[in-house]
């Protein structure tokens, strides 16, 4: 099935969504919370990079199927614009009152791009498996 070319909107807008979440100030008080309460406050914050930088490489990778690119520069191609993304919202996250950028979400961002890039690979290549199979049991 073909995708159409103006499915490009979806990661576009998907963007836009990061860039909104990006924008909510942090919170400039002082916290008195035990270290605890505050790593598992952190690790839950830069863990969600993971999910939401994934979806933006899987949305990359289905929305460039319309055009004429062969598979391994398509997943070159969302990697590379998610991971230069990830560097963008960082830059932006600095301009944010109360957020601050750091090279880990960076790279917690293409992490993300990188496993959902394989996930899509891996998800096409078991549909053509499922389609050689079914094709040839009908012969």
């Amino acid at each position: 099935m073909e995708v159409p070319k103006r499915a490009l909107i979806l990661p576009l807008l998907y963007m836009g969504v990061i860039f909104l979440l990006s924008s909510i100030s942090g919170d400039t008080a002082p916290q008195n919370v035990d270290p605890f309460t505050a790593a598992l406050k952190t690790t839950l914050y830069n863990s969600a990079h993971i999910p939401l930088f994934a979806l933006l490489a899987w949305l990359w990778c289905w929305s460039l199927a319309g055009w004429n690119i062969t598979l391994n520069r398509r997943l070159i191609i969302a990697f590379c614009l998610t991971a230069m993304y990830g560097v963008v919202d960082e830059w932006h996250q600095s301009f944010t009152p109360g957020r601050d950028t750091s090279f880990l979400d960076v790279m917690l961002d293409m992490l993300g791009a990188y496993i959902a890039v394989h996930f899509y690979r891996g998800q096409l290549r078991l549909a053509q498996m499922g389609h050689r199979c079914s094709s040839s049991n009908t012969h």
